[in-house]
């Protein structure tokens, strides 16, 4: 802006300058032209008065003084008597016709303007009439009046330049003083700057503009701050990139999951994140516009990647969205599932093919009447082990999807242990193991019948897996706002990499031995599912040869 207002009035002055230097030109042209004039009127008179009775040898000195001025004396008939300009006056035609001589001889004197045929320059004329009816002539050729303007323009020039060198100084400082003040203009606050008159309007609309940029702006931040809390706290990875594969946005989950340090990522290209080539196969074909899925394993966990396209406008891939979600635990169920539907079939296989086969050995009349009492015990046994696996997976299927009727009241835990350990005890003396318990007062808010069947079978898994002699000893205490339930025995204890899987369904430490005391393989699920419903904890603690001990946590009653 300042380069084109200091140039704009430059041109300005410069052509302020030459239209007055041409103006003074054409002025100063007319000055001379009427002081060239004036010039041969007065010569003109003066000759007429000093010619008064003499010749023309008058003229002819004359002349010889003032070689500039042409003189002509022009007699009565229209010849031309002197020449000042030309030796041979006979060869000089008639100037009777001449428009000057003309004039001076209806009016008393005559002037004009135009090329000499005499002499080939354009000359200014005076004519005057003399009393003896001659025409006294003179001229001066307008090649002098131009020499003398010529002469006189290394002057104007000088005063035109010196004019210019002012005019420019004057602009620059004009410019300064209108540039200045403006530069100096506080954008954030321009209504709080005294200027000219003639920005107000344009203040105010900086003014309404910074308004509006500003409630422009503090909305973006509230959406932008509303996504980065949204993206922050969200359990899934979330990534945005633009049509070029570089990164806009990355959630700290994504960067989790991918491994990264906690530098910013932004601006940087998504083979810096991951340079698994199936998944940039799925980013290039995201942006060429197809949705696209795929399962990865990262440090031992899977996440399934899916990716969506943006379209801003019409069909163009502007960039691509990559949501990552967890799905460790939703295959390890579906691996839990899959291992306990061929569980359930096994175990219900096992005891079918026995009452199966002795059945039909029996219906074949292969069994002696002696022998048929043994068969039908068998028979028997099978049909409750399958009762009672039965029963076990429909409970736990309940506890999975607390879809059972379960009415919760105020259980007294002491009592409970109590029925308990009173209801196992021949099969304690059986096992030659030794059931002891202690108890106090604890109410826990529950499901009677479930709280039942975890003490029932964590003290019956005591005596089972214990060693001949060994001891089972339960408690139930308070401590803080818990009931502490604690089963310690002496028995065979549990390997120290079996321990995280006891609580699965179906899983046995040792096969064998679980196949010689029974069980359905579902009472220590039962048991961490229970334990949940009842919103607890569950610990273990096992040494093999030395025995374990399962404790349990309950919130008490208010």
């Amino acid at each position: 802006m300042k380069k084109r207002l200091f140039q704009s009035m430059s041109l300005l002055s410069i052509l302020a300058i030459a239209l007055t230097t041409l103006m003074q030109g054409v002025f100063f042209s007319g000055e001379l032209y009427d002081a060239m004039k004036h010039q041969l009127i007065h010569e003109a008179v003066c000759m007429a008065e000093a010619m008064d009775g003499k010749d023309s040898s008058y003229l002819e000195k004359v002349s010889q003084q003032n070689l500039e001025t042409r003189i002509t004396l022009i007699d009565e008939d229209g010849t031309v008597l002197f020449d000042s300009q030309v030796e041979n006056q006979t060869q000089i035609e008639n100037h009777n016709e001449r428009p000057e001589v003309v004039e001076a001889r209806e009016n008393g004197s005559g002037d004009d303007v135009r090329d000499s045929v005499t002499v080939g320059k354009k000359t200014v004329y005076y004519a005057l009439l003399l009393d003896d009816g001659q025409v006294l002539r003179v001229a001066h050729p307008m090649d002098n009046l131009w020499q003398n303007i010529l002469n006189t323009l290394p002057q104007v020039f000088l005063f035109a330049a010196v004019l210019l060198v002012l005019a420019l100084l004057l602009v620059r400082w004009l410019v300064q003083k209108i540039v200045v003040p403006i530069n100096m203009l506080d954008l954030e606050q321009p209504l709080d700057t005294h200027m000219y008159d003639e920005l107000s309007p344009l203040l105010h609309r900086i003014s309404r503009q910074n308004t509006q940029i500003q409630n422009q702006l503090k909305e973006l931040e509230e959406r932008q701050q509303e996504f980065a809390t949204l993206t922050r706290n969200m359990d899934e990875g979330l990534v945005i990139v633009n049509g070029e594969g570089y990164i806009l946005s990355i959630n700290k989950r994504a960067v989790e999951i991918f491994g990264l340090s906690d530098d910013d990522y932004t601006d940087r290209h998504i083979l810096v994140v991951n340079r698994n080539m199936e998944l940039q196969q799925m980013i290039e074909e995201g942006l060429q516009g197809h949705q696209r899925e795929m399962v990865m394993e990262l440090d031992g966990r899977s996440y399934q990647i899916m990716s969506n396209p943006i379209y801003v406008s019409g069909n163009d891939v502007q960039g691509l969205v990559l949501l990552l979600l967890d799905v460790t635990e939703k295959q390890q169920q579906e691996q839990l599932r899959r291992e306990f539907t061929a569980n359930v079939s096994h175990e219900l296989r096992t005891p079918l093919t026995a009452i199966s086969g002795y059945a039909e050995i029996m219906a074949q009349g292969l069994v002696p009447a002696e022998n048929m009492k043994p068969f039908a015990e068998k028979i028997y046994k099978e049909a409750n082990r399958m009762i009672t696996l039965i029963a076990d997976i429909i409970q736990l299927s309940q506890l999975d999807e607390n879809s059972g009727q379960f009415t919760r009241e105020p259980v007294i835990m002491g009592d409970l242990l109590d029925e308990v350990v009173q209801r196992l005890q021949p099969l304690a003396q059986q096992k030659s193991v030794t059931l002891t318990a202690y108890v106090e007062p604890v109410t826990v808010p529950g499901v009677r019948q479930v709280l039942q069947e975890i003490l029932y079978n964590l003290c019956e898994n005591a005596i089972k897996y214990n060693r001949e002699g060994g001891s089972v000893k339960a408690s139930v205490v308070q401590i803080g706002q818990h009931a502490v339930i604690k089963i310690v025995d002496n028995g065979i204890g549990i390997p120290l990499e079996e321990q995280p899987r006891v609580f699965e369904r179906f899983y046995r430490v040792d096969k064998s031995h679980s196949r010689i005391i029974g069980g359905t393989g579902l009472g220590l699920s039962i048991v961490k599912h229970g334990v949940q419903l009842h919103h607890g904890e569950i610990e273990l603690e096992s040494q093999p040869g030395r025995g374990t001990t399962v404790t349990v946590y309950l919130p008490v009653a208010e």
